[in-house]
């Protein structure tokens, strides 16, 4: 993937930690699908270098892992399912402001490969490769070039509790400084466009693949919102598969204050056609919005919590609710522009479990631009013409999301007083 960093972009303190809370408790909510399989480790070969603007690691692996991402400002961690075998487990210190050391820490559900960021640390992308299987990682710095090692932090001691949460390291001085932050403003959107690599997606009669229409929009999009001023991240930026759990993880990371998930759909009926907009829910409101969700990816939502982890979900459902109703109303503004841009009636805002949405730290929304099923429709999509009024009319959407939303903070507040934080 190639995220594409906004200019001098943060967000408070408690939103970052609620988007690690919210990745860590998802993982928690595995279940035994995260049981340590003891008698068969997994070997792990390491290899490390500086390619000049940050770091390159590449892991491979003796078998394919089940791994999860979990992000923090200071540590980024590859969470795997199974045990890595003693031999593999050599920790690395680095000799870079980007990465200053990899660490092998064992845990109650497996291993963790921790990477220490340093203060000249930007972003990161992830790509999967096979044969053997490989996870390639890059660490892009701020652009310095510094090469020079950063000061050492205090390491936790060895009395930590396997895979509990670190305190995270305080930031350099003038590290994330951004300007003073207006009530209600929105800077930067995440666009993850749908499937990638081996996920093909929908695919329509003609042979068009909902992968390749869904990137082509996205860029469409990213490049509309650029030209209206705002940040813009994507999830992937090639034909890439990319784990549904790090795609938010990148955009809890890039600190964006939307997620906006683009697919296209398929139904038995090939006379369906519009477009449809979700936001998240445990339960769909209908079987067909349940299949749409198994199709695209569900998760098992926080009922299948073990008794013993209650407070998890409590967690879990006060980090999600905070931003459900402002998820509804982008749902409700996109839904309105797609219906327009068709000439049909309402298929109305939804409700459904999608697993991409889970972990979202700021407003998420999958939304359906059309059905690759119905002919007419994927005719359409298969026209750049009809691509950019797609990708026109998600950036109306927006654009009048984050109108409301400044329009509404300053109501609230009386005005902006001296411009700084809300």
């Amino acid at each position: 993937m190639s995220p594409r960093p906004p200019n001098g972009r943060t967000s408070p303190a408690h939103a970052a930690c609620a988007a690690g809370l919210v990745a860590l408790i998802a993982l928690g909510a595995a279940g035994p699908a995260w049981a340590r399989q003891i008698d068969d480790p997994v070997s792990v070969f390491l290899e490390a270098s500086d390619d000049g603007g940050g770091i390159s690691v590449t892991l491979t692996f003796s078998r394919t892992p089940d791994y999860r991402m979990l992000e923090s400002d200071s540590r980024l961690r590859l969470m795997l399912r199974d045990p890595v075998d003693e031999a593999s487990r050599v920790d690395r210190r680095m000799s870079s402001d980007v990465v200053r050391r990899i660490r092998f820490d064992r845990t109650r559900r497996g291993t963790e490969i921790v990477f220490f960021l340093g203060r000249d640390f930007g972003t990161f992308s992830l790509d999967e490769l096979s044969d053997p299987f490989r996870i390639v990682l890059r660490f892009q710095g701020r652009g310095t070039g510094s090469g020079s090692p950063a000061p050492e932090m205090d390491d936790p001691g060895g009395d930590e509790e396997p895979g509990a949460l670190r305190p995270q390291e305080p930031p350099a001085p003038g590290r994330d400084a951004e300007p003073p932050r207006r009530p209600g403003e929105i800077r930067t959107v995440a666009i993850d466009p749908g499937h990638g690599g081996e996920e093909d997606g929908a695919v329509g009669a003609s042979g068009l693949k909902e992968k390749d229409l869904v990137l082509d929009l996205s860029r469409r999009l990213g490049a509309l919102l650029e030209r209206a001023g705002l940040g813009v991240v994507l999830t992937r930026d090639a034909d890439q598969g990319v784990d549904l759990s790090l795609r938010t993880a990148l955009a809890n990371h890039m600190k964006a204050d939307l997620f906006i998930s683009i697919h296209a759909n398929f139904s038995e009926r090939r006379n369906a056609r519009g477009a449809e907009t979700f936001f998240l829910s445990w339960d769909g409101q209908d079987a067909e919005a349940d299949a749409l969700a198994q199709r695209e990816g569900s998760h098992p939502g926080p009922t299948s919590v073990a008794p013993g982890d209650r407070i998890d979900l409590v967690l879990w459902e006060m980090a999600q609710a905070e931003h459900l109703g402002r998820s509804s109303r982008l749902a409700v503004e996109i839904q309105s522009e797609m219906n327009a841009l068709a000439g049909i009636p309402s298929r109305g805002v939804k409700q459904a479990p999608f697993r991409v949405l889970v972990g979202a730290a700021m407003p998420a929304v999958l939304v359906e631009v059309g059905f690759l099923s119905n002919a007419e429709e994927e005719s359409l999509l298969s026209g750049s013409e009809y691509r950019d009024r797609v990708a026109a009319a998600l950036a109306a959407a927006v654009e009048r999301f984050r109108s409301e939303s400044m329009r509404e903070a300053l109501t609230s507040s009386g005005g902006f007083g001296g411009g700084g934080q809300p």
